[in-house]
């Protein structure tokens, strides 16, 4: 794979990720959401978007399940970064991110657990 991380306890903070032709490091705070795109993937940070050449489900294995959670077969989303919920769509941001039928429940779960 693309994404090198350095340690353990790296993992949960940061991680290098190949992608436009550069190494970038990307510090997990800074992820919005991460976007199937094809055989690529888009990370969108608070700052930049990132296309890298790593399917979805490696950042579903990368991304630490108490704060990532997966909502849509082509989107994962930083839980923290949730503005609001409304019907079958999360916003983060001015982003609008679909909710899979088949990961209601995940939401269901989050918002069970936040409450």
């Amino acid at each position: 794979p693309k994404i090198l991380v350095s340690s353990d306890e790296e993992k949960s903070t940061r991680f290098f990720l190949k992608g436009d032709k550069k190494i970038h490091q990307v510090h997990v705070d800074t992820i919005l959401f991460v976007e199937a795109y094809g055989n690529y993937s888009k990370v969108f940070l608070t700052n930049e978007v990132i296309i890298s050449h790593e399917k979805i489900s490696a950042f579903e294995v990368l991304l630490a399940k108490e704060r990532f959670l997966r909502v849509h077969r082509s989107f994962i989303v930083a839980t923290d970064k949730i503005e609001t919920i409304q019907g079958n769509q999360i916003c983060i941001e001015n982003h609008k991110i679909p909710v899979g039928q088949t990961y209601k429940n995940q939401i269901n779960n989050l918002l069970n657990k936040e409450i």
